[in-house]
């Protein structure tokens, strides 16, 4: 029996715990994950991505799909544009408690718990996924040493 989900997107927050030359790395906030992406992905242009940077980006569940879409990440890259777009990837890594996933087009990755994916069958590396995620913009800023976020 396959059962259908609706995953939406909703507006998530998380800290910037890493800047490297062309990429970042934000913990969610509420320990539910880790997200990292170029930094071509954040819309504050004007403001130079730092660690305790405060982000908000749209980002949904994670759905198995055996059968994945052509899915279509070009509204990501669209300047100014904050909406979430639906895309695709794979799982690089399942543990005991949560996966990884490689986002489609050089994206970025995602790791979250694994009560996160909704699946009718065991989590395995290698599975198609899909999910909403938007460019994430930059709302403030928390002074907290790295070791802390």
């Amino acid at each position: 029996m396959k059962i259908d989900y609706t995953i939406n997107p909703i507006l998530m927050g998380g800290l910037i715990k890493e800047v490297n030359e062309s990429t970042v790395k934000v913990h969610l906030h509420g320990r539910l994950g880790v997200i990292e992406v170029p930094t071509c992905y954040i819309l504050n242009e004007d403001i130079t991505p730092e660690v305790g940077h405060d982000m908000q980006f749209y980002f949904s569940y994670i759905q198995v799909n055996e059968e994945p879409y052509d899915y279509d990440s070009s509204s990501l890259k669209r300047e100014k544009d904050f909406s979430p777009c639906f895309i695709g990837g794979t799982i690089t890594e399942v543990n005991d408690t949560a996966i990884k996933a490689e986002m489609m087009d050089d994206i970025g990755t995602v790791a979250v718990p694994r009560r996160w994916a909704f699946t009718d069958s065991p989590l395995t590396k290698g599975q198609n996924v899909e999910f909403y995620f938007s460019p994430m913009r930059i709302v403030g800023k928390k002074e907290i040493p790295a070791e802390c976020i």
